[in-house]
């Protein structure tokens, strides 16, 4: 009789224990942070934490019964069904980056880990997994690539972004046929404008002339300040022709700005241009110096 009532006691507390760990898991699951879920051969929820409503809005109703593809764009679901077809054949998924939405709209960057679900018998019937919100620093490494390859004054490109993405340019140049032109641009007078009206005024002009470029050139060619009053631009043309229809833009806009202004405050550039010629290839360094020579004796000309 004692051993019966301590194999029924000892079955009892086993079976405390067991509703006591279901109970843990429960509750860690529903209070983590981090996203959990379940889903069906199909990719369809079949489990969803809190997590999912408390950070990203959807109800537990909204998600059950759908793929998790249902809340991304087309070109960010493709990538997402690859890995989980992949988990279907016994594959883990470790460390995919994904995107979806949050129910008001915003894109949300996850990480996710993904490993298969399986049944008694060994048989796969889902997936199962976790992901980690990765947006905040998502958005802080894009601010630090945006730093590290514009100038912080104007937006422009720097000069060290701007040799690398030339580079690129004239070899697609090159493929094509065609010639790179570099446009080597100075301001005239800038201290001149600093001593009169103060540095940030000259900091203004120096934003003002970015926008004249902006206005003037393609949104594929590639502008940049290589520091203090020096820009530089590099744009793909078909013939030598475009170089006087790309000036005469340029002095137009030049023009329109300083219509309503008046001394120190009119703006005038001196330039150099040199073309890199699939023929003649030489390194963007070079061309910028021809560039950077011809703006020189154009400043010049205009002190005499």
């Amino acid at each position: 009789m004692k051993k019966e009532k301590a194999k029924k006691l000892s079955v009892k507390n086993s079976e405390e224990d067991s509703m006591e760990t279901i109970a843990l898991y429960r509750d860690i699951v529903n209070a983590a942070n981090i996203l959990i879920w379940r889903t069906d051969t199909g990719g369809r929820f079949t489990f969803v934490n809190p997590a999912w409503q408390n950070g990203y809005g959807y109800k537990t109703a909204d998600m059950l019964g759908k793929p998790f593809s249902d809340f991304q764009i087309p070109e960010a679901a493709e990538y997402y069904i690859n890995e989980f077809r992949n988990c279907l054949i016994g594959e883990s998924v470790i460390g995919h980056e994904v995107t979806f939405f949050s129910k008001d709209g915003k894109e949300i960057h996850l990480v996710i880990n993904m490993i298969p679900l399986y049944d008694a018998k060994g048989v796969i019937v889902g997936t199962q997994g976790v992901a980690y919100d990765i947006t905040e620093s998502k958005h802080a490494d894009e601010l630090l690539q945006y730093i590290s390859a514009k100038d912080e004054l104007t937006g422009l490109y720097n000069l060290h972004t701007f040799r690398n993405m030339t580079e690129q340019q004239i070899r697609s140049a090159h493929r094509e046929k065609k010639e790179m032109l570099i446009i080597y641009a100075s301001v005239d007078h800038m201290q001149s404008i600093n001593d009169e009206h103060g540095y940030d005024t000259g900091n203004q002009v120096l934003i003002d002339i970015a926008n004249i470029l902006r206005k003037t050139f393609r949104e594929a060619d590639l502008l940049a300040r290589l520091g203090g009053d020096e820009f530089v631009v590099s744009t793909l043309v078909s013939s030598r022709d475009t170089e006087k229809m790309i000036m005469i833009r340029l002095k137009e806009n030049l023009d329109k700005y300083n219509a309503d202004k008046s001394g120190s405050l009119r703006l005038s550039l001196s330039f150099g241009t040199a073309f890199n010629n699939p023929e003649h290839a030489e390194s963007i360094d070079e061309t910028l110096s021809h560039a950077e020579s011809g703006m020189y004796e154009h400043k010049k000309r205009r002190k005499r």
